[in-house]
């Protein structure tokens, strides 16, 4: 990691952060950045990324996210911060969807045994139920249905 993001640490910051590791009951994430961010600490044993992830059981990209965040954000949101899985909308709304498993339950077209998903994603697409589509979008949506 580039000499930008190196972490110094205050006594009180790493009895903060030591507290954290202590305690009972609080959420893994915040324990394991913790320990993270401790080790990462220049004022302690030099460690390398790969080290501390082994010694964390954590990615070497969640140590460099965490060093990141620690230096440009600050500890506090470096410790409680979680990881962005930010749900994305649905492609297919309620009604939507069940246009799609209509068109799946009714006769195929001419010349096909079966629908396949390219014939679905194009079918929704020629009926103007949905603007754009992929058919992995249509097959996702699909196994949610079952």
């Amino acid at each position: 990691m580039p000499a930008r993001y190196r972490i110094f640490l205050s006594p009180a910051e790493q009895q903060q952060l030591k507290d954290i590791i202590l305690q009972n009951n609080i959420a893994k994430h915040k324990r394991i950045h913790a320990q993270v961010i401790l080790a990462l600490d220049e004022n302690g044993p030099k460690l390398t990324e790969l080290q501390v992830s082994q010694t964390s059981g954590v990615t070497t990209k969640t140590v460099q996210r965490t060093r990141k965040r620690c230096v440009l954000e600050g500890l506090e949101v470096a410790v409680n911060s979680k990881r962005n899985g930010i749900a994305r909308p649905r492609k297919l709304q309620g009604v939507q969807q069940a246009q799609l498993v209509a068109l799946t339950c009714s006769e195929p077209p001419e010349g096909c045994s079966r629908w396949t998903l390219k014939l679905l994603a194009d079918r929704m697409i020629e009926l103007n139920y949905v603007d754009t589509i992929s058919s992995q979008t249509i097959g996702r949506e699909l196994k949610k249905t079952n």
